[in-house]
């Protein structure tokens, strides 16, 4: 039938005799019932997942009897290029329109689809291995089991005694992703079932966990007549708790065939016949563990308490084999179903919803893919795309709190009797068994959030979703500001002894981990109320452990994640009832907060309990610590648990942007209250006040020739993004003004025509005019200043500002040129697009990052962790622009697609992270919509522009609404960064997550060190230039030492304003020899230079060329050659007396091993002096005199190296 069918193009191509035109009609009249067959057999689905299309039967008397006369060579002409569209075609392009808002989605989501596909040796192993295990259990004999050389997989309270083993009356079955067809990789994972027989069971095992126990003996019993079969004798066979359930055992068995050894995964699950038991005993309000099997005594006259989780775990198995054939007969042949579920579970596992105990599991879609069938919310007919957008949009827009059921008939009554033992219901199709029974509201409602987040990406036609639908990996530690770790198995003991109710330890069946978590989210919850948005369990997957060994102990230890609320979380009271009208409340808030609770009188009057956490006044770094002393204090007074006994991840990573312990705040001279611990965030704002002094002395002054019209402050401490620490500790030494950091500050005149049309007068006027500002800052606001060649620089309370004149006339001068026919035009040029960006673009640009950090106070302290771990990476300036970091990271607070608020900087520098990791740079134009000032057709025509025209743009594309039409190439350049740098980066990134994951998941209570991340690797350079220590100034912040020598001696000497000689001279070595070498160093005080070699193409002999001679020498056959040896030369030349000496890696590994420090330069004036026999006392150099080199010193050379003079 198959062969015979006719395509659908051929139904419409034009006629060219009549008589062929009634066969054809007659041919369409019986194709429906060809396709409906068609559809029966399951055929592959068409691209957007819909049915294939029937094609519609042609009625005779619409063809016409005569056609009007035409060119018959034309008509033969048109009809062998043009082809109609067929109705498959034209029902694809409206779906396209109408569904997926771009071709491009549909075709990202048909080739995911593909590539996730079962091949079809996999399907066809798992039929064979069904057959081979249905004989194999058939073969099994009933009988007693007295002694077993497996360990049982059950902590039990007593060793259990005279099981009889009766062979399974039923074959084993495919459930889960194998049964319904949507088996995902790359660890595909087949779960089997095999059913007891209702023979083996009591009629009163459904108390105390007698069926716990027996289905663990039988597990234990399949296991070893399995390992003695020769069919199974080369697997490797392991048991493991069904979704971290300890209850709940399974065999992991994975096969030995060679083909899906690496890739396939067998379970075996033992269930229960439903009817092994009566209807009525696993109601959640029954209690199936009575208090004497824990040794526990009751009341008689008090009810027993309800044991609605133990009775769902037990459902669970009782119930697997009929939700298994509904969901089976509504899955089966419909690819649209399976594809939809596939889609579906894909979201999931990306945000790692499905761990663990409280997972949300891809069962619960499956069993909601069918409920919306029936409710007719979803038809059959329903596009795989469409299976997926409705189930986000019922997630987010349903609740289960108050009960959904699969069952047919289900009384509203019923149905909430049944809900309110939950926190969430969903009923199966038999209508006992609770789907979502463990599943905790947190956690529901943050699979509600993410469908939402969903949906509003799918419905925004401006973006391309899928890859942050599908693509992206958002797991769930990453989504949260804080994270609580309780691993201390006597902490955990003592507080389940002590403070968990027994009503819990009977409903768990002593299971400790889900105890934990209702313990600890009530006390949190009513302690932290309005600060905290969501308390969210964080698990990790069980181990498997061999057959022969003792199940493990888990639920010992505990992770939650919490999610802050910005607006709240930081507040520094809690603030109770009033005394004297309510004094229950009061008494019950003294309570709950112990010692720290007092009576305190406001200022509006009233006089109430308090907690007091801080002050207005303290740094935002101890601010965002506020909700960790509140939590480790209702731990302690709570449930006794001490501050060591706990690891609260909150602020870690802060540490690095913190001032040196070296430098001694004590030493400077200033009024401002300082702190020795304070942060490169805490002085800012002295640094802004200090600017906005300045700006209204500059507006106030007198007798100027042109008014000053707008002051804007362009350096990163303006806008919070300056990650080392700004002191007031520039000042003047003769002449001369010594400062570590140079404020920018850009200001405009107003209009005057009697400006010089000649660049260089212009800019001496400009030059005359910033004196005169300088003399008036003198006399009028005593303010010392100093000319330069960059501007005015102007001391203020200790800080140092460069004043620049911005006027638009010279912008149009520099674009000025001059044709060749005396026309003179306005081009673009770097010198242009550097002085628009520096007085024009940035200032707008400052401000608007300033009021992002006003509206996000996270977002300064997460760009100062990016830009500490850029530089600790040997990335500066030249090699990764620092606007770039600032852009990027505001573009993760404006993005319209995040969950919510970052309300942690250590979280948004791990999403920074992600997005380094996991973007498509190639792909990707990072766009920022400061105060939506760009209009949608302004995007759509950038964007198709940066789509058409790639090669012009460079490889990190980056533009904002200021931008105007150097919209992505302002911000980068195509060497900065270049494609090779942004590899490495990306490459770093996710290194660095990967350390972050495994020390945030793991039971160890000691969080990733810092030096861990904000260190660089030694590895992969060939070459490191040392340099003087004492010419190069160290760092304010905090210094986490270098990859390549160990720690020295610090050097805190004021440079002049303005003049950093280490990335001059790195500057002039990549313009020079860029095509040999590249150079890496830390501008956060590093001390040395790297390098890495070109590939030895590069050092190849060549023709001789006149403009290629660079550091080349002749050779053999007339030709050059470039020698690293003259290179090194050059290098030693432009450094002169600036570097120390030039060292492998390898070199300074083996000084590391051997325990002995790298010869520094301190350590060589400590040999010159121990080698000579009288030393002479040095004169102590004046702080504001420049250090003079000594004027002699030996040169320490690598052994590799010497030959190289």
């Amino acid at each position: 039938m198959l062969k015979n069918k006719r395509k659908p193009g051929k139904l419409v191509r034009a006629p060219k005799k009549l008589l062929k035109k009634a066969d054809r009609a007659e041919s369409q009249e019986d194709s429906p019932a060809e396709d409906h067959s068609d559809v029966e057999q399951s055929a592959p689905s068409t691209d957007d997942g819909f049915d294939e299309p029937k094609a519609t039967p042609t009625k005779k008397d619409q063809t016409p009897t005569t056609k009007p006369k035409r060119n018959k060579f034309r008509e033969r002409d048109e009809a062998k290029n043009v082809k109609p569209p067929t109705l498959e075609e034209m029902k694809e392009l409206r779906d396209t329109q109408n569904l997926f808002h771009s071709n491009l989605f549909k075709l990202q989501v048909k080739e995911m689809l593909q590539e996730l596909q079962l091949k079809q040796k996999y399907t066809d192993f798992i039929d064979n291995w069904m057959e081979s295990f249905t004989a194999f259990t058939q073969q099994l004999k009933d009988g007693l089991m007295e002694r077993s050389h497996l360990e049982v997989p059950l902590q039990l309270p007593q060793k259990p005694t005279s099981f009889v083993f009766s062979k399974p009356t039923r074959e084993p079955y495919l459930i889960g992703a194998a049964s319904t067809g949507t088996l995902l990789g790359p660890k595909i994972v087949v779960d089997v079932a095999l059913e007891m027989p209702k023979e083996s069971l009591h009629k009163d095992d459904y108390l105390n966990l007698r069926y716990d126990q027996k289905r663990a003996l039988y597990l234990t019993y399949v296991t070893e007549r399995m390992k003695e079969s020769p069919i199974y004798a080369q697997d490797q066979f392991a048991f493991n708790y069904f979704a971290n359930n300890p209850l709940k055992p399974v065999l992991e068995l994975i096969p030995a065939a060679k083909q899906v050894t690496k890739h396939l995964q067998v379970r075996l699950f033992i269930t229960a016949p439903l009817s092994s038991f009566k209807p009525g005993r696993f109601v959640p309000w029954n209690n199936n563990i009575r208090p004497s099997f824990y040794g526990d005594e009751w009341d008689e006259e008090d009810p027993l308490p309800s044991t609605q989780h133990y009775n769902a775990n037990v459902l669970f198995d009782l119930t697997l084999s009929e939700n298994q054939a509904h969901l089976e007969k509504a899955f089966k042949g419909r690819r649209n179903f399976q594809d939809g579920l596939l889609l579906l579970k894909v979201w999931l596992r990306q945000r790692e919803l499905h761990i663990g105990y409280s997972g949300f599991g891809p069962h619960i879609l499956a069993a909601f893919i069918v409920y919306l069938n029936s409710q007719r919310i979803l038809h059959q007919s329903s596009s795989s795309y469409q299976v997926a957008r409705t189930v986000w949009n019922q997630l987010a827009n349903t609740d289960w709190t108050k009960g959904i059921s699969l069952a047919p008939k289900v009384e509203k009554e019923e149905l909430s009797k049944f809900s309110s033992h939950y926190d969430v219901s969903f009923m199966d199709f038999t209508g006992q068994h609770n789907l979502c029974a463990n599943v905790p509201l947190s956690l529901y409602q943050r699979v509600r959030e993410e469908a939402k987040l969903a949906v509003d990406l799918l419905n925004d036609m401006k973006l391309n979703s899928f890859p942050l639908i599908f693509m992206q990996k958002c797991p769930l530690y990453s989504r949260v500001d804080n994270i609580l770790k309780i691993t201390n198995h006597s902490c955990v003991n003592q507080m389940l002894l002590l403070h968990s109710q027994p009503r819990f330890k009977y409903d768990y069946a002593k299971y400790g981990y889900p105890q934990l978590f209702q313990l600890l989210t009530e006390l949190l919850q009513k302690g932290l109320a309005e600060r905290v948005h969501a308390i969210l369990p964080l698990e990790t997957p069980c181990a498997a452990w061999p057959v022969e060994n003792k199940a493990p102990v888990i639920g010992k230890h505990i992770q939650l994640g919490l999610i802050l609320q910005p607006e709240h979380a930081y507040e520094v009271l809690n603030k109770g009832p009033a005394a004297n009208e309510d004094p229950e409340g009061a008494a019950e808030f003294r309570r709950f907060w112990g010692e720290k609770s007092n009576l305190r009188r406001f200022q509006d009057g009233s006089i109430t309990e308090a907690v007091v956490w801080g002050t207005a006044q303290d740094a935002p770094a101890k601010k965002r610590l506020i909700v960790q002393q509140i939590v480790l204090h209702l731990l302690e007074h709570h449930l006794q648990l001490e501050s060591k006994d706990v690891q609260y991840i909150a602020a870690e990573l802060d540490q690095v942007y913190r001032l040196s312990p070296w430098f001694k705040v004590t030493k400077l001279q200033t009024k401002l209250p300082l702190d020795q611990d304070t942060d490169a965030e805490a002085l800012s704002p002295h640094v802004i006040r200090c600017y906005d002094e300045l700006s209204r002395q500059l507006h106030g002054l007198n007798d100027l020739p042109l008014e000053i019209v707008s002051i804007s402050g362009t350096s990163p401490v303006f806008r919070y993004c300056e990650p080392q620490p700004v002191l007031p500790q520039a000042r003047l030494a003769d002449n001369r003004i010594l400062a570590s950091h140079v404020q920018r500050v850009v200001i405009q005149l107003g209009q005057s025509g009697k400006w010089p049309s000649e660049l260089t007068a212009l800019r001496a006027i400009k030059t005359a005019f910033l004196i005169e500002i300088g003399e008036k800052l003198e006399a009028q606001c005593r303010l010392k200043w100093l000319m330069t060649a960059d501007g005015l620089l102007v001391l203020k309370q200790g800080y140092c500002f460069l004043i620049e004149l911005a006027h638009n006339k010279e912008l149009a001068l520099l674009k000025q040129e001059v044709t060749e026919r005396g026309v003179t035009t306005y081009i673009d040029n770097p010198a242009s697009r550097s002085l628009e960006r520096q007085h024009y673009i940035l200032p707008k640009v400052s401000g608007a990052l300033h009021s992002l950090h006003q509206t996000h106070s996270a977002f300064g302290a997460t760009v100062l962790l990016a830009k500490r771990w850029l530089a600790t990476q040997q990335l500066d300036e030249g090699l990764w622009p620092e606007m770039a970091t600032e852009l990027l990271v505001a573009h993760l607070f404006q993005q319209r697609y995040a969950p919510q608020a970052i309300a942690a900087p250590q979280t948004g520098f791990i999403r920074f992270l992600q997005l380094l990791a996991h973007s498509d740079f190639n792909g990707e134009l990072f766009l920022l919509n400061f105060n939506n000032s760009w209009q949608e057709q302004q995007i759509a025509d950038l964007e198709h522009s940066y789509r058409s025209d790639r090669q012009s743009y460079p490889p990190l594309a980056v533009a904002t609404s200021y931008d105007l039409q150097h919209a992505g190439r302002l911000w980068t350049s195509d060497e900065s960064p270049s494609q090779r740098v942004l590899g490495h980066v990306t490459r770093l990134a996710r290194h660095s997550l990967e350390i972050i994951e495994n020390s945030l998941m793991t039971k160890d209570l000691r969080f990733v060190r810092p030096a861990q991340l904000f260190r660089a690797s030694n590895e992969g350079y060939d070459l490191v230039i040392q340099l003087k220590p004492d010419l190069v100034p160290n760092s304010l912040c905090y210094d986490l030492g270098s990859p390549f020598v160990s720690f020295g001696k610090p050097n805190f000497l004021l440079p002049r304003a303005g003049a950093d000689r280490l990335a001059r001279i790195v500057g002039q070595l990549r313009s020079a020899y860029s095509d040999f070498a590249a150079f890496f160093y830390n501008p956060h005080g590093g001390k040395e230079i790297a390098i890495m070699w070109r590939p030895p193409s590069e050092f190849a002999p060549k023709p001789f060329k006149v403009t290629e001679l660079q550091g080349c020498s002749p050779c053999d056959n007339g030709k050059v050659q470039v020698l690293k040896e003259t290179l090194l030369e050059d290098f030693k030349f432009l450094l002169k007396d600036f570097y120390l000496r030039i060292a492998t890696p390898e070199e300074l590994k083996r000084e590391q091993r051997e325990h002995q420090q790298p010869k520094r330069y301190f350590n060589a004036n400590k040999e010159q002096e121990a080698s000579s026999p009288k030393p002479k006392k040095q004169k102590v150099r004046k702080e504001t005199e420049q250090e003079a080199p000594p004027k002699k010193k030996r040169l320490i050379k690598s052994s590799a190296l010497k030959g190289l003079n």
